[in-house]
């Protein structure tokens, strides 16, 4: 049976709410919320105030719908990242390269929501904080996880904290997000990932002295 294929007519809805975030992202990153307003968001979009209003009931709707949004997205580029993967990349420091690549790949292709969620959905009102946090535990749920069974095959060192290394790679992908990705800086990402590998590698080897006292 050859399965449901989406009509046009069944598409253009997602379509359209998908350039009213494109535009609200690009919007708040670069206004930041506060000064925003929805006129500037249907100018960026190209579309009518009432066309906004179909799918959107203000401003702080499609601001958290930009946070489930991103939600989303990490949750699929994690769901990729279970996948199996060539031989030559089960030593830990590939791994590792691997990770950070997606990551910081993830951040570069959708910029501007990343900055407005980085910069943006704590500091503005309490309302969007539980949005951000999801994010962050998400990804540091998928670090510690990551490494417990990194540890479990003996390739890390096993008398470190999951959940500490979690935070510290949050930490770092954070700092090289805000500090190059967002930034008008241009880098090579494979480059920066491969670099960031390479540095914690050597504190969480199976062979590093890092122990817990």
């Amino acid at each position: 049976m050859t399965p449901d294929v989406p009509s046009d007519r069944s598409r253009r809805p997602l379509a359209r709410r998908q350039q009213l975030l494109d535009a609200a992202a690009w919007t708040f990153a670069r206004k930041g919320y506060r000064a925003a307003a929805v006129s500037d968001i249907i100018d960026r979009a190209h579309v009518a105030r009432g066309t906004f209003y179909l799918y959107f009931d203000s401003k702080e709707q499609v601001f958290l719908a930009i946070i489930e949004d991103f939600h989303e997205r990490i949750k699929t580029m994690l769901d990729e990242a279970e996948r199996p993967v060539p031989l030559a990349e089960h030593h830990g420091e590939a791994m590792l390269h691997r990770n950070f690549c997606r990551w910081l790949e993830l951040f570069a292709a959708h910029r501007d929501r990343a900055a407005v969620i980085l910069k943006e959905a704590t500091s503005i009102d309490a309302r969007f904080a539980p949005g951000a946090t999801r994010l962050r535990e998400l990804a540091l749920e998928y670090f510690a996880g990551r490494f417990k069974r990194l540890q479990a095959r003996g390739l890390v060192n096993p008398l470190l904290s999951p959940e500490l290394v979690a935070h510290l790679q949050m930490a770092m992908v954070e700092e090289l997000v805000n500090a190059f990705v967002l930034s008008d800086t241009r880098v090579d990402l494979d480059d920066l990932a491969a670099q960031l590998a390479a540095f914690e590698w050597n504190g969480i080897r199976p062979d590093s002295n890092i122990a817990r006292t």
